[in-house]
Parts: C-alpha cells; structure tokens; sequence
C-alpha cells in the first residue's frame, strides 16, 4: 500500500507554442493537456495559446493495495480484514483538471469502503464463505467516479478474518444482556408501582388484607386488634347511643340547658343556622332575656 499522495495535475509552463507541439507529438505519453475553460477533449493551439490556465493531467494507470475494517456478527462482535487490490485511473482529464483533487484515490478508496458496506450489511452470522462470495460480488466490475473524473477496477478482494480476545467477548456477552434485563426490571417496577397504587385506591382494608399475605403470623394479632377497639362506625354508633341514653335519664332543668346551647349554636353559626331555629320554633328559649337571632326584640322565658 502506497502513503504517498499521487500528483495527477501539475501546471504546464513555459512557452505555449512549444508545450502544445510536445502535446501534439506524444512527447509527454503519460500526460495530456488540459484548458479546463475548453469543451473540448483536446486543446486546439488557439484556445492553448489564449487559455488563462493549461494543465498536464496524469493519464497512466495507477494500481494500489487497502486494508478496510469490517464489523460481522449480531452486534459486531467480530472485526474482519478485507484486503482490496485496485486499478484505478482518470478517465476525464478536464474534469481532474477542474477540482485538481491533492489525494484522488482517498475518493476511490470511500466509495470501494461504501460498497463493502452495503455488501456485508445483511450479513449477521459472520459466515466467512458467504462474506467472500458478497465481497467478490460487489467488486466484480469496473466503478467510474463521474463527479471526480475518476475510475478503478478491482483486481480482487481478501477476507482476512481476526480472533476475539476472551476479555472481550466476556464485555460483549455481558452487554448484550444487560439491556434487556434492565427493561425487565423497569417494567416489573411498574407493575408493582400500579398494583400498590390499585391497593391504595380499595382502601384500608385492602392494605391490611395485603400486609397479612405477606405476614401472616400477624393476623391472630389484627383480629384481637379489632375485636378489642372495633371500627370507626362502632364507635360512631355507640357514642350515638350513650348521648341517647344521657338524655333520656336528665331532669327538666338539664334538658332545657342542653336545649339553650343547642339554639345559641345554631344562632351564632350564621344563617343557615338562623333559618333552621325559625323552622324548628326554637326562638323562645335561647337565653333569658337575650336578644333576638332575627335583630327582633327578646322574650322572656
């Protein structure tokens, strides 16, 4: 493989007249003239001798030897060598003329590297046969670069196939499974996380059930609990039934206490409050003397 750039394009000096005689003659074989401002393939002595720019282009055939690296396998676990043997050549002076490429085959070489590529991708068990036969398939033809001016051929392509170290693969296979087992972890984490919230949702006694499922030497413990305090409606309705009880065993004087306190609440907490005393006729006894809930004056009882 060669590291130094080929020199296609160099200016051509000196005396005009002299340099399209040697142009004419074949004096320079390995070169021809170039007007890049003319049409023409080949210069006429006028447009040499006028052109603002005349280019001697390389017209020989060059030949060179690149490695490309190759990626196989499911996730690229193997790394391949191809070994590429290339013609290549400059098939439109004017064109080279033109761009005046400083390294031309860097263009040949990216497009051999794309068709490799393309070549290989639907390959994905790195079958060394069948690498072969698509590698040999892509770069059975000769390619022209029309854009550069350029073209190669193939002479032939070398599937050189590298080992895995153990330390590597060992990376690799511990990669390839840990995302799909971080994506099972995070989904059972919604489950639960919406299975707990469904819980919260039934209520306390659901969360009770629960925790007994998971601890169940817990439920002799909960069940004397309960029989012990009881629920919140038990004890609503036993207080319900001690205020009864303490009413019905008051005297005259207690009852009509209990009945001044009930009206000056009710009087005092606005009017909703008001109309209710009004509906129930219970102005008479709010307090001795006092005023009127309604701003009317009070009544003696």
């Amino acid at each position: 493989m060669t590291d130094h750039h080929t020199l296609l394009v160099r200016p051509a000096t000196g005396s005009r007249g002299l340099t399209w005689l040697r142009h004419r003659l074949g004096l320079h074989a390995d070169h021809v003239l170039v007007v890049p401002s003319s049409a023409r393939p080949t210069p006429t002595f006028a447009e040499v001798r006028g052109a603002p720019e005349l280019w001697w282009v390389a017209a020989r055939e060059f030949a060179d030897i690149r490695d490309f690296e190759l990626r196989v396998g499911p996730d690229g676990e193997r790394v391949c060598r191809v070994q590429v043997q290339l013609h290549w050549w400059v098939h439109d002076a004017r064109t080279v003329a033109l761009h005046r490429p400083v390294d031309a085959f860097s263009f040949i070489c990216r497009d051999v590297e794309n068709r490799i590529r393309k070549a290989t991708a639907g390959v994905h068990d790195a079958d060394e046969g069948r690498l072969q036969d698509e590698l040999d398939a892509a770069l059975a033809h000769p390619m022209a670069l029309a854009e550069y001016g350029l073209s190669y051929r193939p002479v032939g392509a070398f599937l050189h196939a590298e080992g895995i170290p153990d330390v590597v693969r060992a990376a690799l296979d511990q990669a390839r499974w840990a995302v799909p087992l971080e994506k099972e972890e995070q989904r059972l984490t919604r489950v639960r996380l919406e299975f707990h919230r469904a819980l919260i949702r039934e209520g306390p006694e659901a969360l009770v059930a629960y925790w007994l499922t998971r601890f169940p030497d817990q439920i002799k413990a909960v069940v004397d609990h309960l029989d012990r305090h009881g629920s919140a409606a038990s004890a609503d309705l036993t207080l319900s039934t001690e205020l009864l009880a303490l009413l019905g065993s008051a005297d005259d004087f207690e009852r009509n206490q209990l009945r001044k306190s009930i009206v000056a609440g009710l009087a005092a907490s606005g009017p909703r409050g008001v109309e209710l005393l009004g509906t129930l006729g219970l102005w008479d006894g709010l307090v001795e003397g006092g005023p009127d809930p309604r701003g009317e004056p009070g009544t003696r009882g």
